[in-house]
């Protein structure tokens, strides 16, 4: 069973999400828990854990759309199978409260967001050379999936992050550091209608992660780095650019399987 904990104090967001999760799953056996009065993600997402009865539990912000439904069940449960707490962006070096700071060669993931500058939607794409990318050390919020093993062993810290900042690298480095295997699935083609937002509370927060985890931190200023933003005009162009790199994957799977051949060949 899967578990879906979605925290929304806007009814119209909150059906949406939960019709989007229904028609995700099918019949698919799957449970929704609403929370409506959070007092932090952090408090909600740890009251909705006290609820779950799955074997996968997913974290959910309430305006995300994932575009490719055909695939997505079958492929979320096979990164599951493979590793234990899986979004879709991160690093593989975390270096302060924000995941994407270290920058390439350690970020990774794509996500289709709304923009209202340029175009109607963009593309933030960082680095996407598989369908998962192992040894990931920090992921972001926006969605988050994890086998019964973690929410057993690990809650969200509401103490120090109990507003809504900084309780996902914070629950998803802690992962690391347990021990549980952590990957950016690139696969998920997802569009959020947020583009984030790094304010005053932001920073407080921000601060506060780092009181807690600077000691395992590595010392690093960060450089400075571009991601690539690609502008589309309609959800199905988001959709194109998303699915975009799954013919390099072929490519390269395809070629791997033919040197394997070769030398199985040469070996008899």
């Amino acid at each position: 069973m899967i578990s879906i904990i979605c925290c929304s104090i806007d009814s119209s967001r909150a059906e949406a999400i939960k019709k989007h999760y229904q028609a995700l799953l099918g019949q698919y056996p799957h449970e929704i828990i609403a929370i409506r009065d959070a007092r932090s993600l952090a408090e909600a997402y740890n009251r909705g854990i006290k609820q779950a009865q799955g074997d996968i539990v997913i974290f959910s912000h309430d305006d995300i759309e994932f575009l490719d439904p055909e695939t997505w069940l079958v492929r979320l449960r096979s990164h599951l199978a493979k590793f234990d707490l899986i979004g879709v962006a991160g690093t593989t070096k975390l270096i302060t409260a924000a995941w994407a700071a270290a920058g390439p060669p350690y970020t990774f993931g794509q996500v289709g967001e709304l923009d209202g500058g340029v175009s109607p939607f963009r593309v933030l794409i960082c680095g996407v050379p598989s369908p998962t990318v192992p040894n990931i050390q920090a992921l972001d919020g926006v969605f988050l999936a994890a086998t019964r093993d973690v929410v057993q062993k690990l809650l969200f810290d509401e103490q120090a992050f109990d507003g809504f900042h900084c309780y996902d690298i914070d629950f998803s480095y802690s992962a690391f550091r347990a021990g549980f295997r952590l990957a950016v699935a690139n696969d998920l083609p997802i569009l959020h209608a947020s583009m984030g937002i790094f304010d005053k509370k932001w920073e407080l927060y921000g601060k506060r992660f780092l009181e807690k985890h600077h000691h395992h931190l590595p010392p690093s200023a960060g450089r400075p780095f571009q991601h690539s933003i690609v502008g589309a005009q309609t959800k199905q162009e988001v959709l194109e650019i998303l699915n975009a790199p799954q013919t390099h994957w072929r490519r390269v799977v395809s070629e791997e399987e033919m040197r394997v051949s070769y030398y199985r060949g040469r070996v008899q």
